[in-house]
C-alpha cells in the first residue's frame, strides 16, 4: 500500500516513511502474541508514555470501558462509541484500545466537538485539513482509526506518544529529519503527555473493577480469528506442508530487507513483493518492480510492462487483491507472491503488512475469486 495524497491536520508539510519495530518497546514486560497483536499485562515499556501503541493490554471488556466512559463527564452518544465498538476498532485498527479512547477524547470529547459532530465526520480529527476541516466529513469513525494506524502511527513511526511529542518539538526548531518519520500532530504543549495520562488514569479504572487475565504466553493460547474472507489458512509461520513444494524456495530474511533499488515504504506489501522477485530472481530489473503503484494497481502495471496477466494463479506469478476485498482498502487493495498452486486451485501467497504487521512475512492458502488478478514474467 501506498500513502494517500491527503493529510491529516495533524501531519503537515510532509510525510516521511520509517521502519516499525517489533513493538516490544524493548522493556521486560512479558508479552504473547498470535501472530497478529502483542499483549502485556499494562504496558510494554514502563509506562503509558513510553507504551508501544500497537501492543494491547489483554482481555479487557466492554463492560469496563463502558464503566470508565461513564467517569468522564461528556455527554456522548452511546449509539456512536461505547465498550463493545471500541474493542471492536481495536481489532480492525491493531491500535491499543486505550489509545484509541484516548485520542477520541482529546480530539474531540468522545465526538462531542468541532467538525467531530458533523454528519459522516469522525471524533479522531482524522481528514480535518487546516484549509478545510470538513474534510473530515469523508471518513466516519471506524475508517478513521483503521487510517490513522496504518498512516499516522506505523507508516510514520509515531508508535508511542513520547515520540510524538518529541518530534512536534524537533519540528518546531527546525531539526526534524527524515529518519525520524513524519509528525503525528504540531502542538507542543504535551499532547502526548494528555494521552498518556488519560491512558493510566483508565488502566488504573480497570485495575478497580476487575482487573485482566494475564495475557496468553504462546501463540496457541488465542484462538485464530478474524482471517481474510478468501483465506482456507492463514499463518505468520511456514506451513510446512509446503517444504518441498516450493519452486523459488521458502522466503528468506532477505525479503524482509530493502534488496536493489526498491523506492517502496518499508514494510508495505508492494515492498515485500519488490524484494521476493529479487529474491527469487524472477526480475532484477527496478524499472520493472517499481513504480507500479498501490497493491491493487500491480498487475495492471506489470502488464503494461510486458508481463503476461494469467486468468489463474501460478508459481511465480504477482497477485492483486482488488480493492475493497478480504479486507482492503478500496483505494489501495493488495499485492502478494504466489509461491504454490495446489491440484484443487488453491494457492500459497506470501505476503506482507497483513493486520498491519509489517516486519514478518505473512502466508494464506486462497480460493481463486474475481478480485483477484495475476501477472507473470514472460
Amino acid at each position: 500500500m501506498l500513502i494517500p495524497p491527503l493529510i491529516p491536520i495533524f501531519l503537515i508539510g510532509f510525510i516521511f516513511i520509517a521502519v516499525l519495530g517489533d513493538g516490544s518497546g524493548g522493556g521486560t514486560s512479558s508479552l504473547g502474541t498470535n501472530g497478529q497483536v502483542k499483549y502485556c499485562q499494562h504496558w510494554s515499556d514502563g509506562d503509558a508514555y513510553t507504551h508501544n501503541l500497537l501492543v494491547h493490554r489483554y482481555g479487557i471488556t466492554a463492560e469496563q470501558i463502558d464503566g470508565f466512559m461513564s467517569t468522564l463527564g461528556v455527554n456522548y452518544d452511546k449509539n456512536r462509541i461505547n465498550g463493545a465498538k471500541l474493542l471492536e476498532w481495536e481489532s480492525k485498527s491493531n491500535l491499543d484500545v486505550r489509545a484509541i479512547l484516548a485520542i477520541a477524547m482529546n480530539e474531540s470529547s468522545l465526538g462531542t466537538a468541532g467538525v467531530a459532530t458533523n454528519a459522516g465526520s469522525n471524533m479522531f480529527g482524522y481528514g480535518a485539513f487546516d484549509s478545510n476541516p470538513e474534510n473530515a466529513n469523508n471518513f466516519n469513525d471506524e475508517v478513521a482509526v483503521v487510517a490513522l494506524t496504518k498512516q499516522t502511527i506505523i507508516a510514520n513511526h509515531n508508535e508511542t506518544f513520547k515520540i510524538q511529542d518529541e518530534k512536534a518539538q524537533k519540528n518546531a526548531n527546525g531539526s526534524l529529519s527524515p529518519s525520524d518519520g513524519g509528525v503525528y500532530f504540531t502542538d507542543t504543549s504535551g499532547s502526548g503527555k494528555r494521552r498518556a495520562e488519560f491512558m493510566e488514569k483508565m488502566d488504573k479504572y480497570i485495575d478497580e473493577h476487575g482487573g485482566t487475565p494475564d495475557p496468553p504466553s504462546t501463540s496457541s493460547d488465542v484462538p485464530t480469528s478474524n482471517l481474510a474472507s478468501g483465506s482456507l489458512a492463514s499463518s505468520w509461520d511456514f506451513p510446512s506442508e509446503y517444504a518441498d513444494k516450493l519452486k523459488y524456495g521458502q522466503p528468506t530474511s532477505a525479503s524482509l530487507t530493502t534488496l536493489g533499488a526498491n523506492s517502496y515504504p518499508v514494510g508495505q506489501c508492494t515492498w515485500y513483493v519488490a524484494n521476493r522477485l529479487q529474491e527469487t530472481g524472477i526480475c532484477q530489473d527496478a524499472g520493472i518492480y517499481n513504480g507500479n503503484g498501490n497493491g491493487q494497481d500491480w498487475v495492471r502495471s506489470l502488464v503494461s510492462k510486458g508481463w503476461k496477466e494469467s486468468s489463474t494463479p501460478v508459481e511465480g506469478a504477482v497477485v492483486s487483491t482488488a480493492g475493497g476485498n478480504d479486507g482492503t482498502f478500496p483505494q489501495y487493495g493488495h499485492v502478494g507472491f504466489v509461491e504454490h498452486v495446489n491440484e484443487d486451485g488453491t494457492f500459497l501467497v506470501s505476503e506482507c503488512n497483513y493486520s498491519n504487521v509489517q516486519d514478518k512475512v505473512h502466508y494464506r492458502v486462497c480460493q481463486p475469486a474475481s478480485y483477484y488478478s495475476y501477472a507473470v514474467k514472460e
